[in-house]
């Protein structure tokens, strides 16, 4: 294979991947490929969010270091895959070391994992232009349900298992947002294995019309058909939630497969954190984050 460091011979190029919750996430179908059907509308966060380090060198193969998580550079590491795809779509030899920080939560919800791949997809087809729109999102989804979406960086409606998106160019005015990450992962495989079969139907389509038209009851729209199996296996969420209707939430949801909860203020998210800070020090793996900054 020619190297990809021809053109250019050699560069180095960092990205912030971010992160998203899933405001609203109703589970309409399983599918044969046992992925199953969704409507969904992903909000994408710029913080908390991991950062992508890339250097292109002639001859040195594919590296990755992720410093303080040394247990997340195997060769099943999604980052991996993803460059190994990229670079044997193209045809090219994957020279690139690549240094991933890693400040989102692990299995979180927040598709820490989908984001960095995502990005990194990006970055490399920024540089070499290798592949159209609709080659790179097919190849993101092979890589995962959720990478597609992390290409554009961009919030939308999402269909499908996550190939079909809806980029929302107009979002109603949000409320303030507050993560809240108990410090446990959740296996998406577990979630949606263990969801409620019950919950499995259509979607209404007078909470997308409204949350397009800015008329939104948060209430009614922040639902998530994984969050009931969740919340009985980890009944600390239950607790963290009441905490944060206390201290004034208007709404609060879990996001993805979780453990990630986030909460939406009308006003005085980062004095909820402090006050969640403040309630929850002993737990030392509790993180919060709002407004771009953890508490």
């Amino acid at each position: 294979m020619n190297s990809p460091c021809g053109h250019p011979k050699r560069w180095r190029d960092s990205i912030d991947c971010g992160c998203k919750i899933n405001l609203r996430l109703k589970v309409t179908a399983r599918r044969q490929d046992k992925l199953h059907d969704l409507s969904s509308c992903f909000l994408f966060l710029p913080h908390p969010g991991d950062c992508l380090t890339v250097e292109c060198c002639p001859g040195c193969g594919f590296s990755l270091a992720v410093p303080g998580f040394p247990q997340l550079a195997g060769a099943d590491n999604l980052l991996q895959k993803a460059a190994e795809r990229y670079a044997g779509k193209c045809g090219i030899a994957p020279d690139w070391r690549v240094v991933l920080e890693k400040n989102v939560p692990i299995a979180a919800g927040l598709g820490g994992g989908s984001a960095d791949a995502g990005a990194l997809l990006a970055l490399l087809n920024r540089h070499y232009a290798l592949l159209d729109g609709d080659e790179l999102r097919d190849l993101a989804f092979s890589l995962g349900a959720d990478v597609p979406f992390f290409l554009e960086r961009r919030s939308a409606w999402v269909t499908g298992a996550g190939e079909h998106l809806e980029f929302l160019e107009n979002l109603p005015p949000l409320p303030e947002i507050l993560i809240v990450n108990p410090g446990f992962p959740v296996s998406a495989k577990w979630a949606f294995t263990h969801m409620d079969e019950k919950l499995i139907s259509a979607d209404d389509p007078a909470e997308k019309q409204a949350f397009i038209s800015g008329r939104v009851n948060w209430q009614s729209f922040c639902r998530n058909d994984l969050a009931p199996a969740v919340f009985r296996k980890f009944p600390l969420l239950e607790i963290l939630r009441e905490k944060l209707l206390e201290y004034g939430a208007a709404a609060i949801q879990m996001s993805g497969s979780g453990s990630s909860l986030f909460a939406l203020f009308e006003g005085g998210a980062a004095a909820a954190a402090q006050q969640m800070r403040a309630e929850f020090q002993s737990m030392g793996s509790l993180r919060i984050f709002t407004g771009g900054k953890e508490f």
